[in-house]
């Protein structure tokens, strides 16, 4: 019978839920990879050189590749498993327990004579001191025990799990061409304002631009029999600069003007000496004597600001002569 109600007990126990709260931590790097996957078809790339007057385009055809740098390092997942309940179940059932255990143990310290104050129809006396603590312990011990006992479980049940796993992370992320094959065509420059500018055809996967050519010609983009070339960054910003300097620099230097200019709007003119001093950027760029022509003319212009003129005298009112 013990056993048959301890088991029920344990059963009961067992099938009581428990919080679980759970949290990750990161632990150590184990390793660094990088892994590359092709996107697609291959599609015509350019690639821009200066060499001034020229502005070389050199087209290819090439994947797109992704390149993806990842971490892996281990991560720890812990679970704590709690009852709400189970400290407060202990508690009670151990008050409980002892003071049952108490009086049953205790039962010979109570009298047993019959209460003699008290009877029932059946003329019977009331029971003894020792009768009803006896059975008020029995009672306690009957609900004590099992509370007491099953908080005992819960808390045994309670704690930390520790789960260690591996664990991969994306840290960077890059789309770039690979595999590039040279690739001749037709070039087209398209983008710009008016009448485009006739195609060209390349040789030997390269097309050739002079300064006449880049200053006459409006465009932003480019087409390889048809289809859009697509730019670096980097080459892009180096196609747009040359552009710009094609028009600087194939200016005539007009000191009188500039020191006009110095005058009139001298942040205008301090704009355009920053934009020739990117032209420095460009292999064999003449910069030179605009340049030297800008400061001469901004450093005139901050010589020449007239000072500022004093205040006219206040008029002297009559009858206040000193």
């Amino acid at each position: 019978m013990k056993r048959w109600v301890a088991s029920v007990l344990m059963l009961a126990v067992g099938c009581t839920p428990l919080d679980v709260e759970r949290r990750t931590e990161r632990g150590p790097v184990l390793r660094t990879y990088v892994q590359e996957s092709q996107l697609g078809e291959r599609m015509p790339f350019a690639s821009a050189a200066v060499d001034w007057p020229r502005l070389s385009l050199r087209f290819s055809t090439a994947d797109v590749c992704r390149t993806e740098q990842h971490v892996e390092y281990t991560e720890n997942l812990i679970s704590t498993h709690s009852s709400p309940g189970a400290a407060g179940a202990v508690s009670s059932g151990g008050v409980l327990t002892g003071i049952g255990g108490f009086l049953v143990l205790g039962r010979t310290l109570f009298s047993n004579t019959p209460d003699r104050d008290g009877i029932d129809r059946d003329g019977h006396y009331g029971p003894s001191s020792r009768k009803v603590a006896t059975t008020w312990g029995v009672v306690l011990l009957s609900v004590g025990v099992p509370a007491l006992v099953a908080g005992l479980i819960q808390l045994h049940r309670g704690g930390e799990t520790q789960e260690t796993r591996k664990a991969d992370e994306m840290v960077a992320l890059r789309e770039v061409p690979c595999h590039p094959e040279p690739a001749d065509g037709v070039v087209e420059l398209t983008g710009g304002k008016g009448e485009p500018p006739a195609p060209r055809p390349t040789e030997n996967g390269v097309l050739v631009l002079d300064v006449e050519q880049v200053r006459a010609s409006s465009f932003k983009g480019l087409k390889l029999d048809g289809a859009p070339v697509l730019l670096e960054e980097d080459d892009r910003a180096r196609m747009e600069l040359f552009r710009t300097c094609a028009v600087l620099l194939s200016a005539p230097v007009d000191l009188e003007a500039l020191a006009v200019e110095a005058k009139r709007q001298p942040e205008k003119l301090r704009r355009k000496r920053d934009l020739v001093r990117a032209c420095n950027t460009l292999p064999g760029a003449p910069t030179g004597p605009l340049l030297d022509a800008l400061d001469s003319a901004l450093s005139m212009g901050l010589r020449e600001v007239p000072e500022a003129e004093p205040p006219p005298p206040s008029p002297v009112l009559p009858g206040t002569e000193l």
